[in-house]
């Protein structure tokens, strides 16, 4: 069925992501110096790099 290939590919597309997110997470923690606060600045550059995105 079709919507057995969706959610097979929702799990996998998860389980991905999950993997990226744990390997950002060890380096955080191997690596803290290697993290920079987030400020006003960078919130004000991606507010102007999706000014014009729009989500349907």
């Amino acid at each position: 069925m079709e919507t057995e290939n969706v959610d097979e590919a929702n799990e996998d597309e998860g389980i991905i992501i999950s993997l990226f997110l744990d390997s950002l997470m060890k380096d955080a923690v191997q690596n803290p110096s290697k993290l920079v606060p987030y400020t006003q600045e960078m919130n004000d550059e991606m507010d102007d790099l999706l000014a014009d995105v729009v989500i349907d």
